[in-house]
């Protein structure tokens, strides 16, 4: 497996039902099954839909698709903020032969929260607790003692929404240190942090986002013990020839990173990012010919 294979493998959950993008059921689950037959689907991972709206799922999947001799889909399911016993109840109850919930995520505002929610969930399938990042020190050994991971809302549509560099990097180091696997959500649709519009209206605000490429190899940084300086710089940068990528590694800013260890980190501690679009990060990808 090359470098650039290990770092984007199952990267990207498919959020389309979620702003900005925010389409309905039949266009998202169209547009996941074309995903899934594209060039570019070893990249794809799950598809994220809420609980409350398994039910429509289940019936828009039955009709728009799938053939039983084609790939199975992979969901993450997100609980409302509340995460009522509603929700668990339709995740304990959708049945649908081609797709199956490979994740659910709840929120957890502090630790009281936290372990009130993961006590009356099982522990699989693998359970995502998103909580404010100011409060990881605190919640993550919360979170390993549980066996569940973390979280991380990297952006929205508003540039309030959008974490600083710094928390970013606090998040990263105490997701290592712990050793909590965790994913990102919201924000991230570019390949390296830049100026962009929030979402798709003429009148949108724009604002400094995170990159994609800037936060999972920050990642292997802190996976690694670097300094939360070196993480931030890695989280700040904005010019994508700063990235060079080569068949075995990524170089960038005197640091290097082996296929071996990009596996790595991706198993035990960088899952994923939700996003909802799948074709904007290709787009980046392919301007900057990494694939």
């Amino acid at each position: 497996m090359s470098a650039v294979e290990a770092l984007l493998a199952r990267m990207i959950d498919y959020a389309g039902l979620f702003p900005p993008a925010a389409l309905d059921m039949e266009r998202a689950v169209g547009n996941y099954q074309s995903y899934l037959l594209a060039e570019h689907s070893w990249m794809l991972g799950n598809f994220i839909v809420p609980a409350s709206r398994l039910g429509e799922f289940g019936e828009v999947f039955s009709r728009v698709c799938c053939d039983e001799q084609q790939q199975p889909w992979t969901l993450s399911v997100v609980c409302s903020s509340a995460a009522t016993g509603d929700d668990f109840k339709a995740i304990e109850e959708f049945q649908q032969g081609a797709a199956f919930v490979s994740t659910v995520e709840v929120k957890a505002a502090d630790i009281r929260s936290a372990r009130a929610v993961l006590r009356v969930m099982p522990e699989r399938p693998a359970r995502y607790v998103e909580f404010p990042p100011e409060r990881a020190r605190r919640l993550l050994p919360v979170l390993a003692s549980h066996k569940a991971r973390a979280k991380l809302r990297t952006g929205g549509v508003t540039p309030e929404a959008i974490p600083r560099p710094e928390a970013v990097a606090r998040f990263l180091r105490f997701c290592a240190e712990n050793r909590v696997p965790f994913k990102a959500t919201a924000g991230m649709h570019h390949a390296v942090r830049g100026s962009h519009s929030l979402t798709y209206d003429v009148s949108s605000p724009v604002a400094c986002t995170h990159g994609f490429l800037n936060f999972f190899l920050a990642a292997g940084q802190a996976w690694l013990g670097a300094h939360e300086t070196a993480v931030v710089k890695t989280l700040r940068e904005e010019d994508p020839a700063e990235f060079h990528l080569e068949e075995d590694t990524i170089n960038w800013h005197n640091q290097s990173l082996t296929d071996i260890q990009i596996a790595r980190f991706r198993a035990d501690l960088a899952i994923s990012f939700g996003s909802c679009s799948f074709t904007e990060p290709i787009d980046d990808l392919k301007a900057m010919e990494w694939v």
